[in-house]
């Protein structure tokens, strides 16, 4: 008849979702003054804190000190049109 009020899926998709961001270039580090990383590469930052790396996998707020975002920092040569704007989320772990 009528569907349920409630429900445990979200009505935004990752695509979509704007609490969610994805970066292709990211480097993550458990201690302040670590000189190995724990990941590098892309990864998407949920709004609850975990992050999601490459495979499915998901890394614990609690076990990362901080990461440092590096899509910025590409030579000129490589921007393009789908660089325009301000916007950083991309689809996940998608190409440029």
């Amino acid at each position: 008849m009528f569907p349920p009020v409630f429900s445990s899926e979200s009505i935004l998709t990752d695509e979509v979702n704007p609490l969610t961001r994805a970066y292709h270039d990211a480097v993550v580090y458990d201690e302040v003054d670590a000189e190995d990383p724990l990941y590098e590469g892309p990864l998407v930052v949920h709004a609850n804190g975990w992050l999601e790396l490459e495979g499915d996998r998901l890394l614990s707020p609690s076990a990362v000190h901080h990461v440092d975002i590096y899509d910025d920092e590409r030579p000129p040569a490589e921007t393009d049109a789908r660089d325009a704007g301000d916007d950083r989320r991309t689809g996940r772990f998608g190409p440029w």
